[in-house]
């Protein structure tokens, strides 16, 4: 979905096109699907984005998820993942 987004871009980047290529090429190989970061990097090179910024809207998008994890924690009285063992280092 990521890359389709970065595709609907006014005006491609040389860079997303380098992308792109590089992503065609791993699929022509049978390596495995693009994973989220490239997705992120794309949107980042499509929308001139400075460098780095990929990452934060990866540290965002992670904010948000544990923060819905702590609101469904405190609403339904429990912990999401009882089995997981938390230890103190």
């Amino acid at each position: 979905m990521l890359l389709g987004l970065a595709r609907a871009a006014p005006q491609p980047t040389d860079e997303l096109r380098t992308l792109e290529a590089l992503v065609a090429a791993m699929e022509r190989a049978g390596r495995p699907a693009p994973n989220l970061d490239v997705g992120l990097v794309a949107l980042r090179a499509a929308f001139g984005l400075p460098r780095g910024s990929a990452a934060g809207l990866f540290c965002v998008g992670r904010c948000a998820g544990w923060i819905a994890h702590a609101l469904e924690q405190v609403a339904t009285g429990h912990l999401l993942r009882p089995r997981a063992r938390y230890r103190e280092a």
